[in-house]
């Protein structure tokens, strides 16, 4: 039957018919999100299980929702403003109900309006770590500093941890907490068959991740973002730097046997390294248009220390390099005229180091080898550290150590007194009792 013939034979049934279809069509239709609109200029809502109620009950019964809708009950949640400051700075606050969020909006503008100076802490109110990381590295990625990368990765895992709080929110404990965690935490490195080898990071590269969020929070108080630094009486892991590590005569031979002879310039460059002292980054940036062979040294634009210096070279070292092929501009190089990075030639160190059953020994003990080699050929302090370009003695001290064999040869040095003398004070006696 049709709907005109129903509705002329039994206007009742069709009446009933036509409610029928429009319950159906309003079941068919998606179901709204029973969240507050947010159409009202300048606030909107926070949808949040423990929140607030703002709303009135969902009653389900009546809206015929499905089983186990989550809007059965009380809406909850906060309504929060958003204004923009005179200077074009954008807040957002927490204002309850909708109602509230209004109003505060209305005064925010109306303060806006009338110039009211807000206060510091509330124009900072939307400043997070993620920003001060990321403005501290463009600054860092501006200077060109060469270990912009690795600053990266080290504030990456910093932000892993830390999560993304409030500038204003970090405290001396969440430091304290990221630095038990960067103790506690355990990584793993392939050993030369394959096997992963749990390792814990050490004193002095936990240092390295707390002092570069230190520089990040250092520099958002000197442009004003933040007041103080939470850094404040948080110290800093006690390291132990004195390595007195270096490569025997025998271990030197077994080492250079496990180079790889693929690329050629790896071995001249670790030798070069032996022979001046230099660090990896720099003789991995060497060219061959900084070395001015007649006055037997080397010009380095970027250094450790920020300044141009130039790195002495021997005789042994000058013919490392001109025995060199000139591949590209860089001394030390692919065939194919790339530099040697840092990271290569680390790798390639510990793997040849490795080959040849060498251990607890870094690429960066090649320096050490080199200032204590100088001292035992009778080279004083103050030559040595100008040799390895520190700014004072005192930094050399730090690297030029002595070895046990170097300690009994000083002691045995003691036993040079007449033999009469050592018998007169009783020397000899004594040692017979003993």
């Amino acid at each position: 039957m049709s709907d005109e013939t129903l509705r002329a034979a039994d206007p009742e049934a069709w009446a009933a018919a036509a409610v029928e279809a429009v319950a159906r069509d309003l079941d068919a239709k998606p179901k709204r999100d029973r969240r507050p609109a947010t159409r009202s200029r300048g606030v909107f809502f926070v949808w949040r299980a423990g929140g607030e109620v703002v709303g009135p009950k969902h009653a389900c019964a009546e809206r015929r929702c499905a089983p186990g809708c989550r809007l059965a009950g009380e809406v909850r949640g906060e309504w929060w403003t958003l204004w923009y400051d005179a200077e074009g700075g954008r807040h957002r606050e927490k204002a309850g109900t909708k109602a509230a969020a209004l109003d505060l909006y209305r005064r925010r503008k109306t303060e806006v309006r009338q110039l009211v100076k807000f206060p510091e802490r509330m124009r900072r109110r939307d400043l997070r770590l993620k920003d001060l990381v990321a403005d501290y590295i463009e600054a860092v990625k501006a200077s060109r500093a060469k270990t912009a990368a690795v600053i990266e990765r080290r504030l990456k895992v910093v932000q892993d941890i830390l999560g993304n709080p409030a500038a204003d929110a970090l405290k001396a404990e969440d430091l304290e907490r990221l630095k038990l965690k960067l103790t506690s935490g355990i990584r793993t490195r392939n050993d030369k068959d394959g096997n992963p080898v749990p390792i814990r990071r050490k004193p002095a590269t936990i240092n390295r991740f707390l002092q570069d969020l230190k520089a990040v929070l250092c520099r958002a108080v000197a442009g004003g973002k933040l007041d103080r630094s939470p850094f404040l009486g948080v110290a800093l892991l006690t390291e132990n730097n004195k390595r007195a590590r270096e490569l025997s005569p025998a271990e030197e031979v077994r080492f250079f046997k496990k180079v790889p002879a693929d690329p050629p310039a790896l071995a001249p460059y670790f030798r070069f390294l032996l022979e001046t002292g230099a660090r990896a980054g720099e003789a991995c940036d060497l060219l061959w248009g900084s070395i001015l062979w007649a006055d037997g040294v080397a010009e380095l634009p970027e250094t450790k220390a920020g300044e141009k210096q130039y790195l002495t070279l021997s005789r042994a070292a000058l013919a490392i390099l001109r025995d060199l092929p000139r591949i590209g501009e860089h001394a030390f190089c692919w065939p194919d005229g790339r530099p040697f990075t840092v990271d290569y030639a680390t790798h390639a160190f510990q793997g040849a180091a490795t080959a040849a059953g060498i251990h607890d020994i870094r690429q960066h003990d090649t320096r050490h080898a080199f200032a204590i080699r100088r001292l035992r050929g009778g080279a004083n302090l103050v030559a040595v550290s100008g040799l390895l370009r520190h700014a004072s003695t005192r930094m050399s001290e730090r690297y030029l150590h002595v070895t046990r064999a170097d300690l009994r040869a000083a002691v045995e040095a003691g036993q040079a007194e007449p033999t009469a003398i050592r018998a007169a004070i009783g020397l000899d006696g004594a040692a017979q009792v003993r």
